[in-house]
């Protein structure tokens, strides 16, 4: 009985929609899905609102995200972003599907998609 909860809460843990890559990592706020840097101990400065998809390379997280129920695309410049920073120093968008990948194409971003079968 005991290896059966066991197995049933990492099975649950593996299925968690959290994202994460330090410094940053999705978390929920008041019934609210964000992005956000970590600062240590379950302290965040958000980032982003509603994220759906999310992809990084080493200078850049590509988001899709959905922040007043609007989607969209936006895209993080890791290398300017700091704890001191204010979001609007390195986080781009919102962009439109088109906008996104010639964006994406010109900088060499991650891709990400707008489907939310893959979503976090």
């Amino acid at each position: 009985m005991r290896t059966c909860l066991v197995l049933i809460l990492l099975l649950l843990n593996g299925c968690s929609p959290v994202w994460e890559e330090q410094p940053y990592k999705v978390y929920y706020i008041d019934g609210t899905k964000r992005l956000g840097y970590s600062l240590c101990q379950g302290t965040y400065i958000g980032r982003l609102n509603e994220p759906i998809n999310i992809n990084s390379n080493e200078q850049y997280i590509s988001v899709y995200a959905c922040p007043h129920k609007i989607c969209a695309f936006y895209y993080f410049d890791k290398t300017k972003d700091n704890k001191f920073a204010e979001h609007n120093e390195f986080v781009y968008g919102p962009y439109t599907k088109a906008q996104f990948a010639a964006i994406a194409k010109k900088l060499g971003l991650p891709t990400t998609n707008s489907s939310v079968k893959t979503a976090i």
